[in-house]
């Protein structure tokens, strides 16, 4: 992407939607308008940095994670480990094993 608000914009709502977040949810987390996350989403506006640490902080991400263009699979493993991030140990073993479980059935 050649516009970093746009790439920041982009990663935030990617990362945003793996947590199952609303931009009205993320927004009331750190205090901003739903419509402040929509321009930010879409390129409109940047955030400052310090609210782009609190973004990564609510989405428990590293704020360079927000900055950085990802190929797909990158995305894709960032956004598995954000929706793992808040789940219980057991909850996450139990995803692993049943990954595992998967790809052993391919192997066959």
């Amino acid at each position: 992407m050649h516009n970093i608000r746009k790439l920041v914009g982009y990663n935030i709502r990617n990362c945003r939607r793996a947590k199952g977040f609303t931009q009205e949810r993320l927004a009331e987390m750190l205090g901003v308008s739903g419509a402040y996350i929509g321009y930010i989403e879409r390129g409109s506006k940047g955030p400052s940095l310090e609210l782009l640490a609190k973004i990564a902080a609510s989405l428990t991400v590293e704020p360079a994670a927000l900055l950085t263009s990802y190929n797909a699979k990158e995305r894709e493993l960032d956004q598995l480990t954000a929706v793992l991030s808040g789940k219980e140990i057991q909850q996450v073993r139990f995803i692993r094993e049943v990954a595992q479980a998967y790809f052993r059935s391919l192997e066959k």
